[in-house]
C-alpha cells in the first residue's frame, strides 16, 4: 500500500499500490530523474564550452589578468565567475612560467656572485629566495585568487627544484673547499711545524673540514703530503731534496690520527709504497741529471774561456794587437771554433768532463794554427761539408810542405804545426803519415780547382 498525504491533515492513510495516485508519483519520479540527467549533460556541455572560450581568450591576448582587461576596456565585465576563474588561472600559470625562468636566471647570477661565501646551513640561499619571491608576490598581490592559484604551483615547483639543486651544489662546494682547506693547511705545516698537532686541530671539525667524511679527510692529508713531495722532487733541479721526500713518504705511511686510526689505508697503502719505490729510482736519475747539469755548466765555462783565448790570439784591443784585420780573423776563427765544438760535444755527450775540456783546448790550438798565417782577403766563413777549406792556399806552398815531409824529412810539429792541425781538423790521423795523406789529397784538390778555372 502507498502512503497518501493530505493537506491540512496530520497523519496518513494507505491507498492501493495500483491506484492513480501511485502511478502519478512514479511518473513524476521518472520525469525528475530524466530531467536531472538532461540538466547535468547540458551543464557539462556549457561548462566545457565556457572553459574552451576562456582558455582561448587567455592564451591569445596579451593581458596580464581579467581585471586588467576590464580596466582597459579590452574585456567586458559581464563574464561569469566560472569563465573568470578559468581565464585568470591560465594567466596565473603564464606568470608562473615567467617566474620560473626569471628565478632560474637570477639564481645563476646569485650563485656566481656568492660562490665563495660559505653557506653552512643554507640560510644565505633561503634569504635570497624569500626576498625574490616576496618581490614577485608583492607585484601580484591584487590579482584574483584564481590567478594566484595558477601562479602558486609554479612557485612551489620552482623553489623545490632550485632548493634541491642548490643543496647539492652547495654541499659539493663545501666539501671541495673543506678538502682544499685541509690540503693547504697541512701542506704549509709539513716541514714547518707539528703536522700531527695540526691534523688533530682540524680533526675537531670546527670549520669546513666538518663537511668531510673520514675518507675525504684522510685523502686530503695524503694529497697534502703528495704535493709537498712533488715540490721536493723536480728531477734535474739542484734544489730538489729526494732524501727528505722519501722520509715524508715513510712519515705518511705510519701516520695515525688522534683517534688512533691510520691515515693511509686500503688501496692507498699500495699506492704510497709504489710512490716510495718510484722516488728511490728517480733519485738515482736525478743525481745523475744534476751531475750532468753541473758538468755541462763546467764545459760551457771552459768553452767560453777557450773561445776568449782564441780571439785574443788575433785581436787584443788592450794591447793594440791585430787591428781591423785581426778583429776579422778573430771573428772568423771563433765562428769555426763554435761550429766544430758544438758538433763534437753533441756527438760525444757521454765523454768525460776531462775529455771534453781536453778536446776544447786542442781544438782551440788547431784553429789558431789554421788561421795564424792567413790573410783576411783569403779567408771565407767556414761551413762543414760545404766550405771546409775556407782559407785559400797556394799550390806551391802545399807542394813544398809535402816535399819536406816525403823527401827532405822536415816533419817536426813546431815547424809544421799548421799542417798537423789542418790534417787533424779534416779527419786525418795525427801522425806524419796522416799529414802526408792530407797534403797529397789537398794538393790534388787545388790542382783540380785550378785546372777547372
Amino acid at each position: 500500500m502507498a502512503i497518501k498525504y493530505q493537506s491540512g491533515f496530520i497523519g496518513s492513510q494507505r491507498v492501493s499500490s495500483d491506484s492513480e495516485a501511485a502511478a502519478l508519483v512514479d511518473g513524476l519520479n521518472t520525469f525528475a530523474k530524466g530531467f536531472d540527467t538532461l540538466a547535468r549533460a547540458k551543464g557539462e556541455k556549457i561548462t566545457e564550452k565556457t572553459t574552451q572560450e576562456a582558455e582561448k581568450a587567455a592564451r591569445l591576448d596579451n593581458l596580464k589578468s581579467y581585471q586588467e582587461g576590464v580596466d582597459s576596456g579590452k574585456l567586458d565585465g559581464t563574464q561569469s565567475e566560472f569563465w573568470i576563474s578559468v581565464y585568470d588561472n591560465i594567466k596565473g600559470q603564464n606568470a608562473g612560467a615567467e617566474f620560473q625562468t626569471s628565478k632560474a636566471i637570477a639564481y645563476n647570477e646569485w650563485w656566481a656572485e656568492n660562490v665563495e661565501n660559505d653557506d653552512f646551513d643554507g640560510s644565505l640561499f633561503q634569504a635570497w629566495s624569500s626576498e625574490f619571491d616576496s618581490k614577485y608576490l608583492e607585484a601580484n598581490k591584487n590579482q584574483s585568487n584564481f590567478y594566484l592559484k595558477g601562479l602558486e604551483g609554479f612557485i612551489k615547483g620552482t623553489n623545490a627544484n632550485l632548493g634541491a639543486s642548490y643543496a647539492q651544489a652547495n654541499a659539493t662546494k663545501l666539501k671541495t673547499k673543506g678538502k682544499n682547506n685541509v690540503i693547504e693547511i697541512i701542506e704549509a705545516t709539513i716541514g714547518n711545524g707539528d703536522v700531527k698537532a695540526k691534523i688533530a686541530e682540524l680533526d675537531v671539525k670546527t670549520n669546513l673540514s666538518r663537511f668531510l667524511t673520514k675518507e675525504d679527510f684522510n685523502g686530503s692529508v695524503i694529497q697534502a703530503y703528495k704535493n709537498k713531495i712533488a715540490a721536493l722532487t723536480i728531477k734535474g733541479d739542484a734544489s730538489s731534496d729526494y732524501e727528505t721526500a722519501i722520509e715524508l713518504v715513510d712519515e705518511l705511511i705510519n701516520f695515525k690520527r688522534a683517534n688512533g686510526s691510520m691515515v693511509v689505508t686500503g688501496k692507498n697503502v699500495e699506492e704510497i709504497n709504489d710512490l716510495k719505490q718510484k722516488l728511490v729510482v728517480e733519485q738515482i736519475q736525478h743525481d745523475n741529471a744534476v751531475n750532468k747539469v753541473a758538468e755541462d755548466n763546467d764545459v760551457v765555462e771552459w768553452y767560453d774561456q777557450e773561445e776568449k783565448t782564441l780571439r785574443l790570439s788575433f785581436w787584443d784591443p788592450l794591447k793594440s794587437k791585430g787591428g781591423t784585420e785581426g778583429k776579422q780573423l778573430a771573428d772568423a776563427s771563433a765562428d769555426e771554433y763554435e761550429q766544430r765544438a758544438r758538433e763534437w760535444l753533441k756527438l760525444n755527450d757521454n765523454a768525460t768532463l776531462l775529455e771534453k775540456k781536453q778536446y776544447l783546448v786542442e781544438l782551440r790550438q788547431d784553429i789558431v794554427n789554421k788561421y795564424e798565417n792567413a790573410q783576411i782577403k783569403n779567408v771565407s766563413l767556414y761551413a762543414p761539408g760545404k766550405n771546409k777549406f775556407n782559407i785559400q792556399r797556394e799550390i806551391t806552398v802545399i807542394g813544398e810542405a809535402l816535399v819536406n815531409f816525403t823527401e827532405v824529412g822536415i816533419t817536426d810539429r813546431e815547424t809544421n804545426k799548421t799542417w798537423y792541425s789542418l790534417a787533424k781538423l779534416n779527419g786525418y790521423p795525427d801522425t806524419e803519415q796522416g799529414v802526408v795523406d792530407f797534403l797529397s789529397n789537398y794538393l790534388k784538390i787545388l790542382k783540380a780547382e785550378k785546372g777547372g778555372s
